[in-house]
């Protein structure tokens, strides 16, 4: 399984022309790591990372916004004769500069996890008179958490694997917005829709760990078939799905009966439970008993038609 690609956004200011081209090589070899880099001016927007030259005379003010901030900063100076962490001297070459773009971006969100449910999942699962629009920021990712329509919009250059990736980071940041102001400053930047169904089985995929666990052993059956973004979900998994949309099962025993390890299982079992689709007040299918009905069979031959696959020959996640 691939590791979603991460967005992030660099700042830079101070940099003279050979620095601002080896930057760019720099960050655009971040690809490779998986890592998709804006770059920008330093305007004191929020930023994941900015790049001074200190030998300019604007570097003095925009290091003591950048610290004001608590954005971290890559120095470029004269003065250094070694590289060392969050500095390099001048005349830096792109692997220098590329290795420090990698351990700085990487190491200042990991280091510092929030404890406790992400912010876009508090907003998902907030209730009553709370705001219904929200707007999220971290870095280069901007999205809007919509819970009248239990919907999230995004970007058309981000996808849904890219925010759950960052999606336990400390740095986002959320204010309450109307409809008016969506429809004419935001509608256009992000046109992308995605149900919360959607969300919670990609974070199923890629980070489990962060969705609640149900009952150990409590068998569960599906509401409704999911809406599922064809992107985040295995094929593997569909099988499995068509189970739980046909009647309550636990987990051990839809484990054997699809051929999938028990981990894979307990994920789907966790997405369905925070997107509100688990039904978990049934009798469940024991491993011994798995005859299907009519019913079933035209029910798993129309999954089997509309994603072109074989269900009955399963095969582990």
């Amino acid at each position: 399984m691939n590791t979603p690609t991460r967005s992030f956004r660099i700042s830079a200011i101070g940099l003279d022309v050979l620095h601002q081209t080896r930057l760019k090589l720099a960050a655009s070899m971040l690809l490779a790591e998986r890592m998709d880099v804006v770059l920008q001016p330093w305007s004191g927007d929020a930023c994941d990372l900015l790049v001074i030259g200190l030998d300019h005379a604007d570097a003095p003010r925009a290091l003591s916004e950048a610290n004001a901030a608590n954005v971290p900063t890559l120095s470029i100076a004269r003065r250094y004769a070694d590289p060392a962490p969050g500095r390099l001297p001048h005349g830096a070459t792109v692997r220098d500069i590329n290795e420090q773009l990698s351990h700085l971006l990487l190491a200042t969100p990991t280091v510092e996890r929030a404890a406790g449910t992400p912010l876009l999942l508090q907003l998902a699962a907030a209730t009553g008179n709370a705001p219904a629009l929200h707007l999220l920021q971290r870095g280069a990712i901007t999205l809007l958490v919509d819970t009248a329509t239990r919907s999230i919009a995004l970007p058309p250059s981000t996808t849904l694997a890219d925010v759950v990736a960052q999606l336990d980071d400390v740095a986002w940041s959320a204010s309450a917005i109307d409809a008016p102001t969506f429809r004419h400053q935001y509608a256009y930047r992000l046109p992308q829709r995605h149900s919360f169904e959607a969300l919670y089985f990609c974070i199923a995929r890629y980070r489990p760990e962060l969705l609640p666990a149900p009952a150990e052993h409590a068998p569960m059956k599906l509401r409704h078939w999911p809406d599922l973004n064809p992107d985040d979900v295995p094929s593997t998994w569909l099988l499995a799905i068509a189970c739980l949309h046909a009647r309550p099962w636990q987990p051990n025993a839809l484990a054997a009966a699809c051929q999938m390890p028990r981990n894979t299982v307990q994920s789907l079992f966790c997405a369905a439970v925070a997107s509100g689709l688990a039904l978990t007040q049934e009798p469940a299918v024991s491993p011994t008993s798995r005859r299907r009905d009519a019913g079933d069979s035209r029910f798993f031959s129309w999954v089997a038609r509309r994603f072109g696959l074989n269900l009955f020959q399963g095969s582990p996640s």
